[in-house]
């Protein structure tokens, strides 16, 4: 057959012709079409980075696991705890771990342990918790409303000497902020609890309320032979207690505060004598210096205008300010003056004047606790650029209302109301005394409240005796004055005695 031999031969040539055709080139790499190929090629995978050797988090072994596998690994492992527990002395409190959000931030710590899957260096990282802060806090909250212990107050009386003194026990209260701090603190670093929290104590002594320390004023005054009149005016509420406070006594030198206001609201200025005679007045109780500016005052001098002024200043007090029953209307030390010059003056009502108890006290110079108390709080608001005086009296000033109270500080007599108060807190005060009556009454700058105080001290002078020594009268008046001054700045209680009182509280001077 012709055929197939034709076929055969014709194959030879083709392979014969391709042989002797040059070399084909190689494929060029970069050719869309082999970059195309490439691109289609399967590459062995990458691996994923694993942790160190040696690294764990919150104690779990993490090292050749990728972050994934870790995760997965402690998300397995890792539980926050049901609830936890919190401690303030005998009380408890327990949280659960739903109501403040608590979980373990899985994420969180891996992220930190991360350094460790790029470097062969293994890390260590510990357990933390993660929490809603501000429901934390008001279970902190909840649990210092608990646990608040309020200030008690008690009353320390010594047997020795006529004396009532108020102490105190610190209130304890939860610090939220630093419980929150703490608690906080200690989930973020793994702790679990039991949490226990301590109270801290109130930083600031309590007062007494006004009515607690009238009370205890006529629970001692009950203790003395005579009549006790008491006033105190708190100068920055305005809030006033007495006890006996409408009740006459003599005014004695308390009145030559009122001769220092009758001065400075008649006249402009003072030149050096009258200067001399304030400082007199108030500081040393010199009678003849209080004549002096009641004449001054009523623009001319010697006994005659001292009638005049002292007249005045007691229509002043009476009528423009309403201080019933304080007046003075002859001059100190006026009796021989009277019986020689038979001069024309008046006086109060005979007999008994105010509110029962009453007192002995002639009719020409009186004053009421009340009253007295009352006319340092107008002068301490004239001082603050406020109140009646300045409205009334054309020459009164703030700045010459505060010259009258630093005379006042100024005083000499420290066995009164000043031995009632701890050294070094500021008394501006007068005193004064007579045979059956000793009384004080001033402004006390606490470090707790400033207050007006009048303490009016009256005993009955039995057949055959002339007068009370101070040694007997003056202690009386600084222990109400003590009493007053812990109201406002009560004395922390320290140890108790043997019988059960409270000790390392001092008295006044016996």
């Amino acid at each position: 057959m012709t055929w197939p031999r034709f076929a055969a031969i014709s194959l030879l040539c083709l392979a014969l012709i391709a042989g002797c055709a040059p070399a084909a080139s190689p494929p060029d790499p970069s050719s869309p079409t082999s970059q195309a190929v490439a691109a289609l090629t399967p590459s062995a995978p990458t691996p994923a980075p694993v942790f160190a050797s040696g690294t764990t988090v919150a104690g779990i072994t993490v090292a050749g696991l990728t972050f994934a596998e870790a995760e997965q690994r402690l998300r397995a492992t890792l539980t926050a705890p049901a609830d936890i527990q919190l401690r303030v002395g005998a009380a408890r409190k327990t949280v659960s771990a739903e109501r403040i959000g608590l979980t373990v931030p899985v994420e969180e710590l891996l992220t930190r342990a991360a350094p460790a899957l790029t470097t062969s260096r293994p890390m260590t990282v510990s357990v933390a918790f993660a929490y809603d802060r501000l429901a934390l806090r008001e279970e902190i909250a909840a649990l210092a409303a608990e646990v608040a212990a309020p200030p008690t107050i008690r009353v320390i009386t010594a047997t020795e000497t006529l004396s009532r003194s108020f102490g105190f026990r610190p209130g304890q209260f939860l610090d939220v902020d630093a419980a929150v701090a703490r608690i906080g603190k200690g989930l973020a670093s793994g702790e679990a609890g039991p949490f226990t929290l301590t109270l801290s104590e109130e930083p600031t002594p309590p007062r007494v309320p006004l009515a607690r320390l009238r009370e205890e004023v006529a629970a001692m005054a009950a203790e003395w032979p005579g009549v006790i009149g008491f006033q105190v005016i708190d100068l920055e509420t305005g809030a006033s207690i007495g006890f006996n406070e409408h009740t006459v006594f003599a005014g004695a030198s308390t009145i030559k505060t009122a001769i220092m206001l009758n001065a400075y609201v008649n006249l402009d200025a003072f030149d050096e004598r009258e200067q001399g005679w304030l400082t007199k007045m108030i500081g040393e109780s010199d009678n003849l210096a209080a004549n002096n500016l009641l004449a001054a005052a009523a623009g001319g001098q010697g006994t005659e205008y001292a009638f005049v002024g002292a007249d005045a200043m007691s229509t002043m007090l009476q009528k423009e300010l309403g201080l019933e029953h304080t007046y003075l209307y002859i001059p100190f030390e006026a009796t021989d003056y009277i019986r020689l010059y038979k001069p024309k003056y008046r006086c109060g009502p005979k007999g008994p004047v105010g509110a029962r108890p009453y007192t002995e006290h002639g009719n020409c110079l009186r004053a009421e606790p009340a009253s007295m108390a009352r006319l340092y709080q107008l002068i301490d608001q004239c001082a603050a650029n406020e109140g009646v005086l300045l409205e009334r009296f054309k020459r009164l000033t703030p700045a010459r209302c505060q010259e009258m109270l630093d005379y006042l500080a100024a005083n000499d007599d420290r066995t009164r109301l000043v031995a009632g108060v701890p050294p070094g807190v500021r008394v501006e005060h007068k005193s004064g005394w007579i045979e059956d009556m000793q009384a004080d009454a001033g402004i006390v700058r606490s470090p707790n409240g400033a207050y007006a105080i009048a303490i009016y001290v009256y005993r009955p002078l039995p057949a055959g005796r002339y007068l009370w020594p101070d040694e007997l009268m003056a202690p009386v008046v600084a222990a109400f004055s003590r009493l007053a001054y812990t109201a406002y700045n009560p004395v922390r209680i320290g140890g108790r005695s043997e019988e059960g009182g409270e000790t390392g509280l001092p008295h006044p001077p016996a």
